[in-house]
């Protein structure tokens, strides 16, 4: 079903409710000062809520697309082996995704997805109850801080990913299929929400990127070229890249598997 919501939260106030809500309990991902759990803190904030069961004991995706941006159900059933593989979870589920209007097309910053979520979001986090939720949103464009950029990671429980370039890398000769490609940067930036590489779940080793939340360790999953289209203009066909031995270290330190 599309959704259709008239635009009326401006940026700045999506920006200031990002500050305001960078302080939350990561082991409850509840606020400091209410009982109310945080849905608009800082990416890996709340890592170990969704890698263990004490808070939560399910995980729900919400997924919202623009036109001509389905996601494939092959890139979708990677994220949820991925999930199952690594989270302490009874329940992990997968919302049939819907269609959202275009956002004009062209190229997005992250303020301009924060106002979109705050539009076509439908679920939240009840504290009260036993279910985790993600938000995930396919947009018809291009990053506008980095062109090349795939996906990003830009709260807590909220990843974006950017369709035309997911075309891009998946449209020349020899490049893997597109459900590959949406496999790789799904997993890669539900990686960045479980707080890898050290922004969340403490690094158990030195293997954490100077200044960045990315893997030095060649082939793994969390590598920062993983999520840009050079990755696989260079790929040539392959396979999903996994996790390293540091970083699965990582998550089962922090909660997980």
């Amino acid at each position: 079903m599309l959704k259709r919501y008239h635009f009326n939260v401006a940026i700045i106030t999506i920006g200031l409710a990002f500050v305001a809500y960078g302080c939350l309990d990561t082991n409850t991902g509840i606020g400091e000062d209410s009982n109310q759990f945080v849905s608009q803190a800082a990416p890996g904030g709340s890592a170990q809520v969704f890698l263990n069961d004490s808070s939560f004991t399910n995980l729900e995706i919400e997924i919202d697309y623009m036109p001509g941006h389905q996601p494939s159900q092959q890139g979708l059933d990677s994220l949820k082996s991925f999930l199952l593989e690594r989270l302490n979870k009874s329940e992990i589920v997968i919302q049939t995704p819907s269609e959202v209007q275009s956002g004009g097309g062209g190229t997005y910053s992250a303020a301009e997805i924060r106002v979109f979520e705050e539009e076509y979001r439908d679920n939240y986090t009840d504290s009260r109850e036993n279910t985790l939720y993600a938000y995930m949103l396919i947009v018809d464009g291009r990053s506008q801080e980095q062109d090349n950029v795939l996906g990003i990671t830009y709260y807590n429980t909220s990843m974006a990913f950017f369709g035309e370039s997911f075309n891009e890398a998946s449209s020349g000769i020899g490049t893997p299929s597109k459900a590959m490609v949406e496999g790789t940067v799904f997993q890669h930036e539900f990686g960045h929400t479980l707080g890898l590489v050290g922004a969340g779940s403490p690094t158990q080793s030195e293997h954490k990127t100077a200044g960045g939340a990315h893997c030095t360790v060649e082939g793994c999953l969390m590598e920062s070229t993983v999520e840009t289209t050079n990755y696989f203009f260079n790929l040539f066909g392959g396979s999903i890249p996994e996790l390293g031995e540091q970083c699965i270290a990582d998550l089962q330190a922090n909660g997980g598997q």
